[in-house]
């Protein structure tokens, strides 16, 4: 007469297996204490979460993959935008400073130039008036004027030629 099965929805394995594993097995017996059955139906549950997590990863990690690079990809993306714009920010700013310094210091030098030349332009007729007459000072001024207008008129019109 056939046997019946147990009702707790085990099934019987009968397996040949080497003397080595054998006794690995009755080893691990008098070790933790675990029937046969147990440590079988241990190793069975172990494959085979290792064997789906191989799966699973196979499957998934070029997805992760992609995904952890396009979020890299953006993030470097962002941080070079917000670097590029604090670094303009900084350099402009820098930029501006230096040329309102710059024209500043500028336009106190012609000023001062100005101012020199207009002392020196009297100083000059003044000597002049004393030493040979105020007609020939206002002479004299009156042809340096005429020739300094000639000479900046000349290098006016010869750069509109070059350009």
């Amino acid at each position: 007469m056939p046997r019946k099965r147990p009702a707790n929805g085990t099934v019987q394995l009968n397996v040949w297996i080497s003397i080595e594993a054998k006794e690995y097995l009755d080893e691990r017996f008098k070790q933790e204490g675990r029937h046969l059955n147990e440590q079988i139906e241990d190793y069975i549950r172990q494959d085979r979460a290792v064997h789906h997590g191989e799966i699973v990863e196979q499957q998934s990690l070029p997805v992760i993959s992609e995904i952890i690079e396009t979020k890299l990809r953006k993030a470097t993306a962002q941080l070079r935008t917000d670097l590029r714009e604090d670094m303009q920010l900084e350099m402009i700013e820098q930029i501006k400073t230096i040329t309102r310094n710059s024209d500043n210091r500028l336009a106190s030098l012609i000023v001062r130039a100005v101012r020199d030349a207009g002392i020196i332009r009297r100083l000059l007729y003044a000597l002049v008036a004393k030493t040979h007459g105020a007609a020939f000072a206002t002479e004299a001024y009156e042809s340096a004027r005429e020739k300094a207008g000639q000479e900046l008129a000349s290098r006016v019109t010869a750069k509109k030629e070059a350009d």
